[in-house]
């Protein structure tokens, strides 16, 4: 309740006033800020540059504030001008590329020398974003070099930060075709011009001159509001990171406010490719660069204002990046620590032993705090493996179990135990925690359970203590209460809850727990003398319960991760897929269902295959109109089967005989045993060999030739130049590692083949490099790869000689021919 309604009173009419007065904000959705405040009042007598103005005449602009900078006032022909641009921006978009260009080139001329006003202009300066982002190199560099000597002003404006901004983002990917040499040169570019234009610089060079001008005033601006979110754009295209503002879930790059915006209205940006690199081809001047300002906000700042950034809500995301984007290098490494010796009192380079009274009470300061608790979480992950042991013996050993129930330190704790560097690191943590499991699970703190559990997974140590304590806060003790495990966790319920739920709970999907279902996925990952609890669990649920959580979201992802376990039995996986006969073509039509159709595609044996395929022509007329259902269709090879069932077995049978001989090469998780295929080879296959030791390299792209001969019967499992058909998934990978294989044995066919002899050097050179290789790799693959060579040795031999024969023959009919 409201003081003054608590003490019987009521706000008179100024009262209510200033009231509304301090819920004043901006314009909704255009706001680079992290606080609303609101807009002071304008002395109305008076110029921002300090010149008397007739209060008659004066009209200030929408949003303005005077404490930001102000270059002056847009004409009203200015301002319908881009109302008419915007509106052929946002129209469909124009006929040819020539278009496109002649049009913004008009536009940049009308606004010559108007940049810093139309920039500062609320709603000029949107049309200016939309116009950035169909510019070319050349023009992004003139606008950028009409801006430079006022970047410090423009950073910190409402409405300029944004343009900014847009304007950083562009240029990243312009200074990476710069170093790449893709960058398209302007018109006359490069031509000196006479008078005080003088040179065009580079993007290289404006960004350098950029952060020059704002290197001493970088300490105020990494902490302003609309300055703030700018300088990290910087950040990441000095440090090489691409820029991806639609995956930008942190909000690091943008407010809430500003992506919402972005979305709905100025959303225009080039999607990123999925298969683009995270980094970027950056010039060397840009790593120098961010290490000069790494060490102007360390080495220049006092650890009183270090300390107050570290807690600042807007100034704290960006030693985050700092610390985030260093190289990972030795001089990387070395200026984090720097920086998290400057964050946390010394505490690297402190050598002694005794405890520090201020250190350790600014560090339960940041533990607690919530927004130093974030940079508290990325010292865990970036700190190097001496300074983070330093400070989990120093602050945490002991304390584990009352740090995980404290409602911000427990995100700290979590960070702690997935970036554990060592086992005895996470022996000492699991000895601590996981006693507190069944506490943590009632006071609703479950990401700690599940860091642990991902620690363990990720180290591959003390898997036994962490199943074994998450069956005793569970409650299942007794085989029998083990049988509803799964029902437990993926609710994150105990075994009592589980029990006195009702049948319409029990029943309910939507009580299943994200946090839940990842502890299980994890689980599934451990080796399976460990992961027994989970699956013995799952099989002991009635198939018609199990069923339903196909199509849930939550629920599907524990499905899929017992069948895609390496872990797991392949006579469980069987069991599983002959419980959803007749009804893969319903899995299939599904959103969810659909992702485990195709794991249940690939774990598969050629009869369930079979079966499997059956029921989807049964069905192809209801999956060929579904959206799922096609794709579905198209990944099983339908068609195929349908028309040419026995090349379709063969095809499947050749697969899975690949799959068998390089699984540990490719990675893949195919049903069929691995030892019958070794026994048959007659060889033992190493576990993970090396590729490089193996004498593979990083491949040559060839196309695999498929055998269109449906009535042969035998085909040798050495056959490495058969089709390799697998699932969209692992076909990737599957054509990696047969285009390695098929590298090795066309090294010799190329030293055969050398008809001059430069061309026969460099063969025999590759070719000892390739026997050096082959000579470092087991010796029990190398006699798999001896004799697949061989058998591609004797069938070239038979063919040669049968070609010869029939040369022969030729020749003796044409003889007799003649003679005749």
């Amino acid at each position: 309740m409201p003081r003054d309604k608590r003490e019987g009173r009521t706000r008179g009419k100024r009262g209510k006033k200033e009231k509304n007065d301090k819920e004043e904000v901006y314009d909704e959705g255009y706001e680079n800020a992290e606080s609303n405040e609101p807009v002071q009042p304008m002395v109305v007598d008076q110029d921002p540059n300090g010149y008397q103005q007739d209060s008659h005449n004066f009209e200030r602009p929408r949003g303005y504030d005077p404490s930001q900078a102000f270059f002056g006032f847009i004409d009203a022909d200015v301002q319908t001008y881009f109302k008419s641009v915007e509106q052929t921006l946002d129209e469909p978009p124009f006929e040819t590329t020539q278009d496109q260009q002649l049009f913004v080139a008009n536009v940049y001329t009308e606004v010559q020398d108007k940049e810093l006003v139309l920039a500062t202009d609320h709603s000029c300066s949107m049309v200016l974003e939309k116009l950035l982002k169909i510019s070319s190199d050349f023009e992004l560099r003139v606008f950028m070099d009409r801006l430079t000597g006022r970047y410090a002003e423009l950073f910190t404006h409402r409405f300029a930060s944004h343009v900014c901004q847009t304007l950083l983002t562009l240029g990243a990917a312009s200074a990476e075709r710069e170093a790449r040499g893709e960058s398209v040169p302007g018109p006359d570019e490069g031509a000196k011009e006479s008078g005080d234009v003088g040179v065009l610089l580079s993007m290289e060079e404006l960004v350098l001159s950029l952060c020059k001008e704002l290197k001493p005033q970088l300490c105020s601006l990494i902490s302003d509001p609309f300055a703030s979110h700018v300088i990290r754009v910087l950040l990441y295209l000095l440090a090489g990171k691409r820029i991806d503002e639609d995956n930008d879930v942190k909000g690091q790059l943008r407010s809430k406010k500003s992506q919402k915006y972005r979305n709905t209205n100025n959303n225009k940006d080039i999607k990123l490719s999925t298969k683009a690199s995270p980094t970027r081809v950056v010039p060397k001047s840009f790593t120098d660069m961010l290490h000069e300002l790494t060490r102007e906000l360390t080495e220049g700042l006092s650890e009183t204002v270090i300390r107050t950034l570290a807690v600042h809500r807007v100034a704290n995301p960006v030693l985050q990046l700092l610390l985030e984007l260093q190289p990972e290098t030795e001089d990387g490494q070395n200026a984090r620590d720097m920086i998290i010796d400057r964050i946390l009192w010394g505490i690297v380079s402190d050598e002694s032993t005794q405890s520090n009274h201020d250190r350790d009470s600014w560090f339960e300061t940041l533990l607690r705090d919530q927004v130093g608790s974030h940079l508290l979480e990325v010292i865990l992950k970036t700190a190097s493996p001496s300074v983070y042991n330093k400070i989990f013996v120093t602050y945490f050993r002991n304390r584990l179990a009352k740090l995980c129930h404290h409602p911000v330190a427990n995100f700290v704790v979590q960070q702690l135990f997935v970036n554990a560097r060592t086992t005895i690191q996470l022996e000492l943590m699991v000895e601590e925690a996981v006693p507190g499991f069944a506490d943590y699970l009632k006071f609703g703190k479950v990401g700690v359970i599940r860091s642990l559990v991902d620690a363990c997974c990720n180290m591959k140590a003390c898997e036994k203590q962490i199943v074994s304590g998450l069956a005793d806060a569970f409650g299942t003790h007794s085989p029998t209460e083990r049988k509803d495990f799964i029902n437990c966790v993926i609710r994150m319920w105990t075994y009592q809850q589980w029990i006195h739920a009702t049948d319409e709970e029990k029943g309910s999907l939507k009580k299943f727990h994200m946090q839940g279902a990842l502890i299980i996925q994890t689980l599934m990952k451990l080796p399976e003398e460990h992961n027994t609890i989970v699956v013995s669990s799952f099989l002991a649920q009635p198939p018609a319960i199990t069923y339903r959580w196909i199509f849930d979201a939550t629920g599907s992802r524990v499905y899929e991760s017992i069948l895609s376990s390496p872990n797991a039995n392949l006579k469980i996986k069987k069991k599983i897929l002959r419980n959803l006969e007749d009804k893969y073509h319903e899995i299939s039509m599904d959103k969810f269902g659909s992702h485990l159709m195709d794991q249940c595609w690939k774990v598969a044996d050629i009869d369930m295959k079979a079966k499997i395929a059956q029921d989807l022509v049964n069905h192809e007329y209801d999956l060929s109109k579904n959206f799922f259902g096609k794709y579905i269709l198209r990944n099983c090879n339908i068609d195929h089967f349908k028309r040419k069932r026995e090349e379709w077995e063969e095809r499947e049978k050749g697969i899975e005989r690949k799959k068998d001989m390089f699984k540990d090469i490719l990675g893949d998780t195919s049903m069929a045993s691995t030892k019958a295929a070794q026994t048959a080879a007659g060889v033992n296959i190493p576990t993970n060999p090396n590729l490089g030791d193996l004498g593979f390299g990083d491949g040559v792209t060839q196309e695999t030739k498929t055998s269109s001969k449906s009535g042969k019967k035998k085909k040798s499992l050495n056959d490495h130049s058969k089709s390799l058909l697998i699932d969209a998934d692992t076909a990737e990978d599957a054509q990696e590692g047969m285009d390695d294989i098929d590298r090795v044995f066309k090294k010799k066919k190329k030293f055969a083949s050398a008809n001059t002899k430069e061309d026969a050097k460099d063969a025999a050179e590759e070719n000892e490099r390739a026997t050096e290789k082959r000579k470092k790799a087991p010796k029990d693959l190398l006699n798999v790869l001896d004799a697949i060579d061989a058998t591609n040795k004797s069938k070239s031999k038979k063919k040669k000689r049968s070609k010869d024969g029939d040369d022969e023959k030729k020749s003796s009919k044409k003889k007799r021919k003649f003679e005749a």
